[in-house]
């Protein structure tokens, strides 16, 4: 019996982390964004190429939590000489001042960089921290609301709770890190077309895999009492992992 659950989980880490190549907005247009920690009140920015009649074009803003995500949308020069001349336009309250935008920063259809205020520079991508934090975050979350659920459904020994740590940790993970792997930071519309054709799917699957992994090793309360518990907590979190979409970074 602990054989086929081990494998019916097996299946669902391996299906959910199977590649992912499809894009909600691969045929949109190249994008930049730039990712900023704590932003201060009223920043812009803004990305200027030094070419004839050009004019600093402003990035598009969204802040969720404790991250702004500014992103430009349309096309630049390709010339690699007016590339050369790109640079990030920076206004705040106190103060403006100008970075110069490696070229490489546009070598992609979505390119990321990271503004460092403090030292007036751009890192190419993202901070090796962000998405582990993010991930772990999403899944200490779903755990507490998931533990909770556990609790008032009556289950207290230890082999109990063993098995909903282990079962949530292993399809929590999986799920989270399937979002991360096709997330991109965007504005407010790219979570809502995530939920809905990438972790809406995934969640039925954990629901469906969880009822018949509980009903197998929860052994406390019965049969019903678990396929139940399995049922309010996926909704539970399911809705929690819906909000936490459209308010954590992506």
């Amino acid at each position: 019996m602990k054989k086929k659950v081990l494998a019916l989980l097996c299946a669902l880490v391996i299906s959910l982390l199977l590649p992912l190549t499809a894009s909600a907005n691969g045929l949109g247009s190249p994008t930049l964004t730039v990712l900023v920690n704590c932003p201060p009140p009223g920043l812009t920015l803004s990305l200027e190429f030094q070419t004839p009649d050009s004019r600093p074009v402003e990035m598009r803003s969204s802040v969720l939590s404790w991250e702004g995500a500014y992103r430009f949308y349309g096309s630049w020069p390709y010339n690699g000489e007016q590339l050369a001349t790109a640079q990030l336009v920076v206004s705040s309250e106190q103060e403006t001042f100008t970075i110069p935008v490696d070229a490489a920063g546009f070598s992609q259809w979505d390119n990321l960089l990271t503004l460092d205020l403090s030292t007036r520079t751009l890192i190419p991508g993202q901070p090796w921290w962000r998405q582990p934090l993010l991930v772990a975050l999403r899944v200490l979350f779903t755990l507490v609301l998931e533990g909770l659920v556990f609790f008032l459904y009556g289950y207290r020994r230890k082999r109990s709770w063993a098995v909903f740590l282990t079962v949530n940790l292993i399809t929590q993970l999986a799920v989270n890190l399937v979002v991360q792997s096709v997330a991109t930071p965007d504005d407010s519309v790219y979570p809502v077309v995530l939920g809905g054709i990438i972790y809406t799917p995934l969640e039925i699957a954990v629901l469906l895999v969880e009822m018949a992994v509980f009903a197998l090793l929860l052994k406390e309360r019965g049969r019903r009492r678990a396929v139940g518990y399995a049922v309010v907590a996926n909704l539970s979190s399911w809705a929690l992992g819906g909000f936490l979409l459209m308010a954590l970074p992506l």
